[in-house]
């Protein structure tokens, strides 16, 4: 069954799978740059052939050497809890583009367990605190906190947030409306907007300036099945560590470190954080600053109050008005 749903995804929404794949090849190809430059790659150079990979018809569904060498830098582990994580997420998506609405759930659920039914390289269903993404011994570079050495490859983690913010909306027109036509319109407005973001235009439709998640980009699918939505989450976030891993010039073993990595997101206990904070927290950090909702419009940023302050002891704990 989980065969034929994705059969029929990738049949019945080919464009939107070849991108899909192609953000996923970029992702290995940038870290295959950052484990060789460890935090001195050539950024325009791994920015291109990043870019390249889901320019308009560049996406093929062949092999990819470089991607593939990328992701195996992450070791054998890494490599193979991201390959399944995404396969989830395709079977995820060819659920929500074939199945009931009212059978959805149930559907989610089943393939969550399979999913999980190897711990080892699964992503718990339950979602983590973000924070750690600020407080790991590693996380200076990319997140760029006050007093952190200066953020060296702004255009990489660009790509990748705005890459971030695509796989969650592209979720929604699949979730929203089973009339075909509709769907195929809207997968082509947030297509678009994915790629105005590498564009460089005016924000929204610029590189997010926060870590997309789902209880902010992909609200449908949070109230249909907030198990696939953490895993998700999960897989985003432990992206963004890895990666601070590979750049951080003071990392002693870095295959050590990419290791307690991988330990730290498959514990199903390490640092879980309750559902309504989860969300409360990913509103915090601003549904516009995290690259604006997937169809609807957003011209300013709804943040009032410092998102990274949140987990410093400072900021203004109130929710963002939601219209």
């Amino acid at each position: 069954m989980a065969q034929r749903r994705v059969a029929a995804f990738e049949r019945d929404y080919p464009e939107l799978n070849a991108l899909l794949v192609g953000i996923e090849r970029a992702h290995g190809v940038l870290y295959g740059a950052l484990a060789r430059g460890r935090g001195k790659s050539h950024e325009s150079e791994t920015y291109a052939l990043m870019t390249r990979r889901v320019s308009s018809g560049a996406a093929n569904l062949r092999s990819d050497p470089e991607a593939t060498a990328g992701y195996a830098a992450l070791g054998e582990r890494g490599a193979e809890v991201i390959r399944r994580t995404h396969a989830f997420h395709r079977e995820a998506l060819g659920i929500l583009a074939t199945v009931a609405r009212a059978d959805r759930s149930q559907a989610l659920d089943e393939a969550v367990d399979r999913y999980l039914g190897r711990r080892e390289t699964s992503l718990p269903d339950v979602p983590k605190d973000m924070t750690i993404l600020y407080d790991h011994p590693f996380t200076s570079i990319v997140i760029g906190l006050p007093g952190a050495p200066r953020k060296q490859t702004p255009q990489l983690k660009g790509f990748v947030w705005a890459s971030h913010w695509f796989q969650l909306a592209a979720q929604e027109p699949l979730e929203l409306t089973a009339d075909a036509a509709t769907r195929r319109r809207e997968l082509q407005v947030v297509t678009g907007r994915f790629h105005q973001k590498l564009s460089s235009g005016k924000p929204p439709n610029a590189f997010p300036t926060e870590l997309p998640l789902a209880p902010s980009i992909a609200p449908e699918l949070v109230t249909t099945h907030l198990r696939t939505a953490a895993i998700i989450d999960n897989l985003n976030m432990m992206q963004a560590v890895l990666a601070d891993v590979l750049v951080h010039p003071k990392v002693a073993n870095v295959r050590v470190a990419l290791d307690q990595v991988i330990v730290q997101f498959t514990d199903r206990d390490y640092r879980v954080v309750d559902e309504d904070d989860w969300i409360r927290m990913a509103l915090r950090h601003s549904i516009f600053e995290q690259g604006g909702p997937a169809l609807g419009i957003m011209t300013v940023s709804d943040r009032n109050g410092s998102g990274h302050l949140q987990h410093l002891g400072g900021g203004r704990g109130i929710l963002p008005g939601m219209k």
